[in-house]
């Protein structure tokens, strides 16, 4: 069958779109991935080779460097994860909702059933008018309200908190959303939604969330639709990366090094934050004595040469280095926090922005990670405080093997395709 998926955000966001993607095709379905990168990213090579047609959607006239870097200091600095969702709309989706729409509209009328980002409501309303349909899949757990996960936004007080905080949550991300969802329903004749976290963000049918069985048990108050599938990797007949030049010479030495990497967060044009927090991490290293990498994602900026001591990379396969690694410092994003301990190594989170924090909260929780610490103020010593309290505590590193090991027998894609056909396609 032909099989549409709409993507849109970081390159979290959409690696398990691609994922999933190489699965239906190895499924036998005939799919396109339709893609917004919020910095123009190029998947056309992974499309090339998992088989899939992709759609890149661009929309208006890039941002310039500068600017990108004002918005970027000004969404840390404010802190609280929904103001930074509303920001990360305003100059992240609104101006390029327009061409999602249109995108989502040829998806539904060329596809026979798609599947779409949570946060990517135009694609809803195409396959409701269009009557195609439709699965959603979220990447993160707590943007379903449940009594037993705590909400984005919220310090974790324990569960007799969860009510009235979900009450709050749902009550601002309602009037952060429902404006934006609704002005479209309308327009396309369409009954106004009531609320976006049971509604815009689910389908009806499917809502697929891509996090391992390991981090999140299923909640007994969560509707039927709602399916933990698992994390959302490659088939592994299609994981086929290699290393950097240089990267498994260093890695074969003594001792293994410490893994930094922000991923998403720092953008290629964004020369002066990617020194900035270059320097903290290098003084970090410094101060702990510590071997390590550094992934940064350009090699515009002066200094950045490897030595013996640290070895600078643009991009490197997760699943080859971080289990050759001592802990990964990283910034919580779903698809690198699941890598994490799906190599079976400790963390340091440096959350920046939204559910960073959660998966910082959740990591703790497992018992797998220092102090969840934040991007804005952060300090040298606050990272080699971190550093040092892991490598103090090796049960860490046992908990963070056994869910590893636990992880590597799930297989999420196929999970997710499962229970695709069957409560979407009907088969």
């Amino acid at each position: 069958m032909k099989i549409g998926l709409q993507a849109w955000g970081s390159e979290g966001d959409i690696a398990p779109f691609s994922a999933l993607a190489a699965g239906l095709v190895r499924s036998g379905h005939e799919v396109t991935l339709a893609v917004t990168d919020n910095v123009g990213r190029d998947y056309s090579g992974l499309a090339k080779r998992f088989g899939y047609k992709i759609i890149s959607v661009s929309g208006t006239q890039p941002t310039p460097p500068e600017e990108v870097e004002k918005i970027w200091r000004q969404v840390i600095d404010i802190g609280n994860p929904i103001q930074q969702a509303e920001m990360v709309m305003r100059y992240g989706f609104d101006p390029v909702a327009e061409q999602i729409y249109e995108d989502a509209k040829d998806l539904c009328a060329n596809n026979d059933a798609v599947i779409g980002h949570f946060f990517v409501y135009p694609l809803r309303v195409a396959a409701e008018k269009a009557g195609t349909p439709i699965a959603t899949l979220n990447i993160v757990h707590n943007c379903l309200p449940s009594a037993y996960i705590c909400p984005p936004g919220f310090p974790n007080f324990g569960a007799w908190s969860y009510p009235l905080a979900w009450r709050i949550v749902q009550h601002m991300v309602n009037r952060i959303f429902l404006p934006r969802v609704n002005a479209l329903r309308v327009r396309e004749g369409l009954i106004p939604d009531s609320d976006v976290m049971k509604k815009t963000w689910v389908a009806e049918r499917l809502n697929l969330v891509a996090v391992s069985p390991q981090i999140c048990r299923r909640p007994p108050d969560w509707e039927e639709q709602n399916v933990v599938c698992g994390f959302l990797n490659p088939p592994a007949g299609l994981q086929s990366d290699s290393l950097p030049d240089g990267l498994e010479e260093f890695l074969s030495s003594d001792p293994p090094p410490v893994y930094f990497t922000f991923g998403s967060m720092l953008m290629p044009n964004s020369y002066a934050y990617i020194s900035e927090t270059l320097a903290i991490w290098r003084d970090a290293v410094e101060r702990v004595g510590c071997r390590a990498i550094f992934q940064v994602p350009t090699d515009k900026i002066e200094g950045l040469t490897s030595d013996d001591k640290v070895f600078m990379a643009i991009w490197v396969p997760y699943s080859l280095a971080f289990p050759r690694c001592e802990m990964i410092v990283h910034h919580g994003g779903a698809g690198t926090t699941q890598s994490t301990l799906l190599a079976g190594r400790p963390s340091i989170i440096v959350a920046h922005v939204s559910d960073q924090f959660f998966w910082g909260q959740e990591l703790e929780r497992l018992g797998v990670a220092s102090k969840t610490l934040k991007r804005k103020g952060l300090k040298a010593a606050h990272l080699a405080n971190g550093i040092q309290n892991i490598l103090r505590n090796p049960s860490m590193v046992l908990v963070a093997s056994e869910i590893g090991k636990r992880m590597a027998m799930e297989d999420g894609v196929s999970t997710a395709i499962s229970y695709f056909e069957k409560l979407v396609l009907g088969k």
